[in-house]
């Protein structure tokens, strides 16, 4: 018996989220599409709901950029 081999019921590692992560479900949340994305994973999105929510994702970064930089002029 092989004590070393992992058993075929482990359970599947948490991955870490990043911050892109949190705002892509914060994004599904608002758009009331979290619960589809709980029950189905990202794959059971349609094109239109994934493309929807990376717009919204580039537009907070962009927002997000931006006030970073006029921050930054502000205290020169």
């Amino acid at each position: 018996m092989n004590l070393n081999k992992p058993s075929k019921k482990s359970k599947p590692k948490k991955k870490i989220l990043t911050e892109n992560d949190i705002m892509k479900y914060e994004i599904a949340s608002e758009l009331g599409l979290l619960e589809k994305v709980n029950e189905f994973g990202w794959a059971g999105l349609t094109a239109k709901e994934t493309g929807k929510i990376g717009g919204i994702m580039t537009s907070r970064k962009k927002k997000k950029k931006s006030e970073e930089i006029d921050e930054d002029n502000e205290s020169v």
